[in-house]
């Protein structure tokens, strides 16, 4: 057994302990773990055993409880157990005590009143649904202490609960009173490629070849397309966050655009406008071909600011200090901010497009914004999951590759926004963009900054036309 399970089972199993979890990378034995938890709890004689009490499994479905139970039934010696294995339930029965394991369904209301237990033992926690999940945890735990010497234990990665979900939190807590928790990540400060932060959350790969060449191939995999990081990062470094809605771009990534010089103005730039409705937002991407950007973003006056902070959960001043340095522009006395707003501020500040493009929302209005200061007719991008993964793609191939950089006095703007945005993937593996706080969020300028580098790749990828060369008659070629 490797030592990072025999120290955990050794503090858990202490008398004051009365709920404990264990937190590491997929991969880590922890499924075995739990199987030979069970093993030692149905063997007459053990310091688990209890006659007549049940040991309880807790998973996000029957399904997901088979590879526990196939290991179980290998560790026990068949014939002195009956074995219950259908579509509605799982249980093993120790014959002549009555001891039992039984798979409980994941139902928070069905495990209320629960009683006659010594173990509960919960197989990867953050698989449960967020919320039916929550409802289970707290029956379980109110159950505790009906009887002597009752344990819940949770054993699992992260992933792939919400990073505010109930099993983030209790790790996140740590150990106090009466819990006992051991968290295996790669902190933060570790570089997410660096073998130091797969040792950190995986303890077998040292002793385990198999498994070290598998995690090391998921690595190189993920450096070679980035889309595949934030999984790599969940499962295997077992990293706070959702994998199937992501950042847009790490934070390390973002610091080292912000650390790029930023080039002159040199011709025309793609323009990507992110319009909003009442209350919204609206924003402007510019985006030249050496990788130049400016963000531009404009709001509604009513409410006044500092109410918009309060109804958007966010810190006091954040709005102000960005309108002060004139990032963001206030269309005073208005609930809706107009295009011609927004339009005529990238004005201003000389933008002369080669394309516009943006989405469909209030597309006569900015249509007529454009007319009426000169600028091309917008072009819409709808968004569609096959045309925004494109454009994500295109976003972060900028970012980690080159050669996007961003002037300076828009680089609060773009943390905001970067800040409010997550990316979400389908079955299929495509992805869009998705608001991270719902309705509070403000992400208009990440959507601009996603389009417009979408735009930009595409035109980058288009064959030049030649210009035919006039030969005029008895000249040489």
């Amino acid at each position: 057994m490797p030592r990072a399970h025999s120290d955990w089972l050794h503090a858990v199993f202490d008398p004051e302990v009365e709920i404990g979890a264990l937190s590491m990378g997929r991969g880590g034995g922890k499924t075995t773990l739990a199987s030979k938890l069970a093993a030692v709890a149905l063997t007459p004689g053990s310091v688990l055993w209890r006659p007549e009490l049940e040991v309880l499994a807790v998973s996000a479905s029957l399904a997901q409880s088979r590879p526990l139970v196939t290991m179980l039934r290998n560790l026990l010696d068949s014939d002195d157990y009956s074995i219950a294995d259908s579509d509605q339930r799982i249980s093993v029965t120790h014959r002549s005590t009555g001891a039992r394991f039984r798979v409980l369904s994941s139902s928070g209301k069905r495990a209320l009143g629960l009683s006659t237990f010594s173990l509960i033992l919960f197989d990867e926690p953050g698989s449960l649904d967020a919320r039916n999940g929550e409802v289970l945890y707290d029956a379980c735990r109110q159950s505790l202490g009906k009887l002597p010497d009752q344990r819940l234990l949770f054993i699992g990665t992260r992933a792939p609960a919400a990073a505010e979900g109930w099993w983030p939190q209790l790790l996140d807590d740590g150990s106090g009173d009466g819990v006992h928790v051991v968290d295996m990540h790669a902190g933060e400060d570790l570089a997410w490629d660096s073998y130091t932060a797969v040792k950190a959350a995986n303890p077998l790969v040292t002793t385990v070849a198999t498994l070290r060449r598998r995690i090391l191939r998921e690595r190189d995999q993920a450096r070679r397309n980035p889309s595949l990081r934030a999984s790599y990062e969940a499962y295997r470094l077992n990293r706070a966050g959702d994998p199937s809605a992501t950042r847009l771009v790490q934070v390390e990534d973002w610091r080292a655009v912000e650390a790029r010089a930023v080039p002159a103005r040199s011709g025309r730039p793609v323009v990507a406008l992110d319009l909003g409705g009442e209350r919204s937002w609206s924003a402007g991407w510019v985006l030249w071909r050496n990788g130049r950007s400016e963000a531009y973003a404009a709001c509604p006056g009513v409410p006044e600011l500092h109410q918009r902070e309060k109804a958007d959960a966010m810190a006091s001043g954040t709005y102000q200090r960005l309108a002060d340095t004139g990032a963001l522009t206030v269309d005073v006395d208005r609930n809706m901010a107009r295009p011609e707003v927004l339009v005529g501020r990238m004005v201003d500040a000389g933008v002369r497009p080669e394309v516009v493009v943006c989405d469909t929302f209030a597309l006569g209005g900015l249509r007529d914004a454009c007319r009426s200061v000169g600028w091309p007719p917008p072009v819409c991008r709808r968004a569609r999951w096959s045309e925004a993964s494109e454009d994500i793609a295109s976003f972060r191939q900028l970012v980690l590759d080159g050669p996007l950089s961003l002037v300076a006095g828009a680089r609060g703007l773009a943390r905001l926004g970067l800040s409010q945005i997550a990316v979400a993937t389908d079955d299929q593996g495509s992805t869009r963009l998705i608001k991270r706080r719902g309705d509070r969020s403000r992400d208009d300028v990440a959507q601009a900054a996603v389009l417009a580098a979408g735009e930009l790749v595409r035109r980058q990828s288009r064959p030049q036309r030649r210009q035919p060369r006039l030969v005029l008659v008895g000249q040489s070629a």
